[in-house]
């Protein structure tokens, strides 16, 4: 029988992608150190995403721009930044995405198993 968190593991192996995740301080601003993270990301016509809003012909819509999965070691929090093809050079094209919501999904015990949170496009 397999795991979830372990099935979640390799999924993240195979099909996940590096960002950097910039975390928010207490007090609003953000932190200047940036961590590497592997995630797996569904657009805004995924089939399972968080926090459905309503089912249409195309498929089910959400609020959010995109919605991303993590390690449960990653604990992420509402108002983190996530950078999608940043490498730290001036003048590259990169995208941020503001996690907007978070949800935890458990295992058997309560147990964090991974993350889903859903994020809007900084403008």
């Amino acid at each position: 029988m397999t795991s979830t968190k372990r099935a979640f593991e390799r999924t993240l192996k195979q099909w996940g992608h590096d960002v950097l995740l910039q975390r928010v301080l207490e007090n609003g601003n953000h932190s200047k150190k940036m961590e590497q993270i592997t995630v797996r990301s569904v657009g805004q016509n995924g089939l399972s995403n968080t926090r459905s809003r309503s089912e249409e012909d195309e498929g089910i819509v959400t609020d959010y721009d995109s919605v991303y999965y993590m390690e449960a070691s990653i604990n992420p929090k509402e108002g983190d930044r996530i950078y999608e093809g940043f490498s730290g050079k001036v003048g590259k094209n990169y995208t941020v995405f503001v996690i907007e919501a978070v949800s935890p999904n458990r295992g058997r015990f309560g147990d964090v198993l991974f993350w889903t949170v859903g994020t809007t496009r900084e403008k």
